[in-house]
């Protein structure tokens, strides 16, 4: 296992060591893929390394094992028995030793300078901060009329804020950098008891600015998302989401949460429960599987279609979560600067 280096004369802002954490579950190709792109980095190979969160099935730990041998960065398995990605992402966090935390998606292709992006943002800042990178929808999947159209990632709303800081709802794990030392130091890690996939990253960003840090957006730190859907399959990766918003209502506890996600609720503002109430009353159990499979069945993009499209989405959503019993996840305490005191962890 090659050693992670230290700064002498590399020319890189700081000469930070960067940890790559990705999890990751049977997708042996597309890790490859990920993977190389990683070893194709114009960021010292010395100041990396690569972890590879992993409870796959199929050859993925022997290609790590292999890609490891060839590659001049030091890129290790970190197999584990786990099946939630936030419990795999802290095993992982646990065992770098970067400076910062480059967090990933298995899925994400980015470009040489993305690593030296993230470290020059950083390094532009006395304080601790979180970079969130920027991703787009790869170009290499099939096309599709939905696949041509789906963006499951809101970039679009922070287009305008390169360098600025965003809101704790953009913390997004596919492309994010952390330093690793206050994360630790203020267990600022990973929420681990979920009921399903998903969200672990909008809690820490919640918990992550709750202690008084920032999250600034670096759009030239890019990659590309290659995780082909139709819509059938992102059908059901929104109920998913709607079920995760079980646990996410109880970790961040405000009023406007689940009116974001296009749930209605009770808290939700008056405008938005007369528009939510509209929506479900025109798009609901009976109306939605004919229009789905009419959508699925689509050859040609169509503005009426885009506008189903997200309806149907967000009917899924909303049936994740409202057929979901209720949660009550304790939260993950932070702690304060100088770390937990004698008579417990506050939060």
């Amino acid at each position: 296992m090659r050693e992670l280096g230290t700064a002498g004369g590399t020319g890189v802002p700081d000469g930070r060591t960067v940890s790559v954490i990705l999890p990751t579950y049977n997708r042996c190709d597309v890790v490859e893929t990920t993977l190389r792109h990683f070893m194709a980095q114009d960021y010292p190979a010395e100041l990396m390394e690569v972890l590879v969160a992993d409870n796959s099935s199929d050859g993925t730990q022997e290609m790590v094992r292999r890609l490891a041998a060839e590659a001049q960065l030091s890129i290790q398995l970190v197999s584990s028995e786990e099946r939630l990605p936030a419990v795999k992402r802290n095993q992982a966090l646990r065992q770098a030793r970067g400076d910062l935390v480059l967090w990933m998606n298995d899925d994400v292709w980015v470009r040489p300078d993305m690593v030296r992006r993230h470290v020059e943002m950083h390094a532009r800042h006395d304080a601790p901060i979180a970079v969130l990178g920027h991703v787009e929808q790869s170009e290499k999947m099939p096309a599709n009329p939905f696949t041509d159209w789906y963006r499951p990632f809101s970039y679009w709303e922070i287009a305008g804020r390169a360098g600025q800081t965003v809101p704790y709802r953009y913390h997004w794990s596919m492309n994010l950098s952390l330093p690793r030392q206050v994360m630790l130091d203020r267990n600022l890690v990973f929420h681990e008891d979920w009921a399903n996939i998903g969200h672990e990253d909008i809690e820490l960003g919640y918990r992550w600015t709750r202690a008084g840090y920032e999250i600034v957006y670096e759009p030239r730190a890019w990659g590309e998302h290659y995780h082909p859907h139709d819509l059938p399959s992102a059908c059901r990766l929104q109920e998913s989401v709607g079920r995760g918003l079980r646990d996410l209502e109880v970790l961040i506890p405000e009023p406007d949460l689940l009116e974001r996600y296009g749930v209605l609720s009770r808290n939700a503002s008056p405008r938005g429960r007369l528009r939510m109430a509209v929506r479900n009353a025109l798009f609901n159990r009976f109306t939605v599987p004919p229009l789905q499979t009419r959508l699925a069945g689509l050859r040609q993009r169509n503005a009426l279609a885009e506008w189903l499209y997200w309806k149907v989405l967000l009917f899924h959503t909303e049936h994740g979560y409202h057929t979901s019993p209720p949660r009550r996840p304790e939260p993950t305490p932070t702690w304060p600067p100088g770390g937990p005191t004698p008579a417990g962890t506050p939060g």
